[in-house]
């Protein structure tokens, strides 16, 4: 899905340039569109869901969105040089 591509990807642009409140957000957004597709997946389905590619990429998203969050406590300033 071109959406999850594109939210991680500006995560991993927002994380560059150590904007890591911005990268939490969209890591966020992105750990909600995996779960609702998971749960949609699960709605169609009669079996129970089983470990899946999604399912690991949202645990993924899960840890990264974690380490963010813990990266904007610490209040890094913007890597200036980078988004010039």
């Amino acid at each position: 899905m071109y959406l999850l591509q594109a939210v991680s990807r500006r995560a991993a642009l927002h994380e560059m340039i150590r904007d890591y409140v911005q990268a939490a957000s969209d890591l966020q957004r992105l750990v909600s569109v995996l779960e609702n597709l998971s749960d949609e997946k699960v709605r169609q389905s009669s079996k129970p869901a089983r470990s899946t590619s999604r399912t690991k990429e949202l645990r993924q998203a899960r840890q990264h969105l974690s380490l963010m969050e813990e990266e904007a406590k610490k209040g890094i300033p913007l890597d200036l040089y980078r988004i010039l």
